[in-house]
């Protein structure tokens, strides 16, 4: 058991779950497009590939259904997740073209597939499921097997590094961190089923075989699969860290804001909304905290603006450069309401206005609430 849970592949599983999360999620809230369900399923057989390959499971694959299953296993699954990576490209380009090129991209997957079946099935049973090597490769069986499985990935992957190519022109810096790891991770991979096709014919072609290329290729095809995994784990894993950044920030903001509402909300008790029961989770739930938060900031700028006929400033610009002078200007309009001062009752400007999102506008309101909170301290 030692080797499954190696540090590379502690590693690899740590990434294989984190991208599998994600992308089920992703699936989840959008099950009507077609790459979500692709790159779901090139994950799924990815990892299901690694794990084949791994040798508890090639052992318990072999005892369960006969010798040789952990390896047949291990590059059909291979072969259907490169074909559905391909897939995710073929259905984000091609449009409404899409459903016959991906059809047509089921054949060379089916032609792989079959050739393999076929490789292992005349391959003797005593050197079934065993690895390439020197002694082996002279074996018809063996040699198709391989040689199949090698042709398809060096097709697949070489056409999905060329679309990812593609798209790194058009996309978003932080997008394009990904792709280039999973572009990197592709040719990694595609590098190594070349050496590994090229040991093969090399060695039918000329009778001796070269070991070299075979030790070079497979730390080429692991260090691929991590590049892969860490490049289409990246964008999501970026996301889930901003959100929760953003997430804290909000309920921070929250709690900062509470001075401020607090006052408003003792002379204009209106302006607190209608809440729903809540369940006792939904108080955690990412959506609530952004909920209440947001709340707050439209009761209180309904507070400020009911307050405005008794100011006789511009509160929230008082608020950046002198909070305390702010603090005291809010009291005297709450003192005037409270004490049913008449005035025009002509509503004045509270937020300077013309923001491109509301973060902008809270800058002003938390100020005012500090100097708030301090002045009732």
């Amino acid at each position: 058991m030692t080797s499954l849970f190696s540090p590379i592949n502690v590693v690899a599983m740590v990434l294989f779950a984190t991208a599998l999360a994600w992308r089920i999620y992703q699936t989840y809230r959008a099950p009507r497009l077609l790459p979500n369900w692709a790159i779901t399923i090139t994950i799924v057989c990815v990892a299901g590939s690694f794990l084949a390959q791994q040798k508890v499971i090639v052992g318990w694959l072999d005892d369960l259904t006969g010798k040789g299953t952990g390896r047949l296993v291990n590059n059909v699954l291979l072969a259907i997740g490169v074909c559905a990576l391909l897939i995710v490209f073929l259905g984000s380009a091609l449009g409404p073209r899409r459903p016959g090129r991906v059809l047509f991209e089921l054949i060379p997957l089916s032609g792989a597939i079959a050739l393999m079946l076929v490789a292992m099935a005349v391959t003797p049973p005593e050197v079934r499921g065993l690895a390439l090597s020197p002694k082996l490769v002279h074996v018809p069986g063996v040699a198709l097997f391989y040689l199949g499985a090698g042709i398809y990935l060096i097709y697949g992957l070489a056409a999905c590094a060329w679309w990812i190519f593609r798209y790194i022109r058009t996309a978003d810096r932080h997008l394009k961190i990904g792709l280039k790891l999973s572009a990197a991770g592709l040719i990694c991979l595609s590098v190594g089923s070349v050496f590994r096709a090229l040991y093969i014919v090399l060695a039918w072609a000329f009778g001796p075989s070269i070991p070299f290329l075979l030790t070079v290729a497979v730390p080429l095809v692991l260090l691929g699969i991590v590049l892969f995994l860490a490049g289409i784990t990246y964008p999501g894993a970026r996301a889930r860290f901003a959100a929760l950044r953003r997430r804290r920030q909000h309920r921070r903001h929250h709690d900062e804001l509470t001075p401020l509402w607090t006052a408003l909300a003792g002379i204009y008790p209106n302006i607190v909304l209608r809440t729903t029961p809540q369940g006792a989770w939904e108080r955690w739930r990412p959506r609530t905290v952004h909920r209440r938060y947001y709340r707050r900031v439209i009761e209180i700028r309904d507070g400020l603006v009911q307050l405005s006929p008794y100011l006789e400033t511009d509160l929230t610009a008082l608020a950046a450069d002198d909070p305390q002078a702010a603090a005291a200007a809010l009291k005297t309009a709450i003192a005037r309401q409270t004490a049913g001062e008449e005035t025009d009752g002509r509503a004045k400007l509270v937020l300077p206005g013309g923001a491109s999102d509301i973060e902008s506008d809270v800058r002003p309101l938390l100020a005012l609430s500090a100097a708030v909170s301090r002045s009732d301290a």
